[in-house]
């Protein structure tokens, strides 16, 4: 579904609420802590990456800020593109707001991932919009968007969509300037109050340095241009790296991956490390393994009353 920017009044979701009522004490607590610790209550599950090796290695959390980390072209929009398909098909409502690249063309490449065609039919494009209804959003916005404007639009949807993701794509098209370390700070602290304040988990896409070496290599935490602060505040950091060597030389590394997929930095889980990734250009998609093949997404199914 698209959501344009002239069907939504913001003007009540611009202020900060009163944060007074989050004070809490250390009583407020003791119940579900007993449970925790005694391992009543079951593991906690939350949205996790859908290829099945890594599955439950990194958890997307309520109240948390995941930074997607990659250099021009290095197919950043298109895997989170993926990995809100995959939240969908764990339950999960997501909006994306695309400020670099229309909403059409987004949904372009999720209706290809989503059906696992190059060119869907029809029919496959209906199958997509199922696999989609209800669950993916995108704000029809493209261009800058101060950020005041931002946590109101990241208000509403929660209020109004009951998301419980959403994608901004990216950092530079709300804070100004690679050098404005300042907005930078200011912007991901301004990103983890709004997640904490309302529940959801926000996915912020992230710019690195172009490497000094001439050698190609997956970035880290610390390539993300910028402040380091960027880093510091957010609770995860997954970086992204394409590999264009074997692109321009496929037999050397034939059994390379395509794409590299590094989580360098998880606050509230314990795993940290790398995943290759294989990339089929016609659906889009990324898959698991070399000999992996392309899966169409799973509709919901539609009761039909009797």
């Amino acid at each position: 579904m698209i959501v344009h920017a002239s069907d939504m009044e913001l003007a009540d979701y611009m202020a900060a609420p009163d944060f007074s009522a989050h004070v809490r004490t250390a009583d407020d607590f003791l119940d579900d802590l007993k449970k925790s610790f005694s391992g009543v209550g079951g593991v906690e599950r939350h949205a996790t990456l859908g290829w099945p090796k890594a599955e439950g290695k990194i958890q997307f959390r309520p109240e948390e800020v995941t930074l997607w980390a990659g250099s021009n072209g290095s197919r950043k929009s298109m895997i989170c593109g993926q990995a809100m398909l995959d939240f969908s098909q764990q339950g999960y409502r997501s909006l994306t707001v695309s400020l670099e690249m229309s909403a059409r063309k987004t949904m372009e490449r999720m209706y290809r991932q989503a059906s696992g065609k190059g060119e869907p039919s029809p029919r496959e494009c209906d199958h997509a919009a199922a696999v989609m209804r209800g669950k993916v959003f995108i704000f029809d916005h493209v261009g800058s968007l101060p950020v005041d404007r931002l946590c109101a639009v990241i208000r509403w949807a929660r209020k109004t969509l009951s998301v419980e993701h959403i994608l901004i794509d990216s950092m530079m098209k709300v804070v100004n300037g690679d050098d404005d370390y300042n907005g930078q700070k200011d912007f991901i602290n301004r990103m983890c109050e709004v997640a904490k304040e309302t529940g959801l988990h926000l996915h912020i896409v992230v710019h690195t340095r172009k490497p000094a070496e001439s050698v190609e290599r997956v970035p880290s935490k610390w390539d993300i241009k910028g402040s380091s602060s960027v880093t510091d505040l957010a609770h995860n950091v997954i970086t992204l790296w394409r590999n264009r060597p074997k692109e321009a030389n496929p037999e050397k590394e034939p059994d390379a991956p395509d794409q590299v997929l590094d989580i360098q930095k998880q606050r509230n889980g314990e795993f940290e490390g790398k995943f290759g990734l294989w990339f089929d250009p016609r659906s889009l998609q990324f898959l698991e393994h070399a000999g992996s093949f392309v899966r169409p997404y799973i509709a919901p199914r539609v009761e039909v009353a009797a």
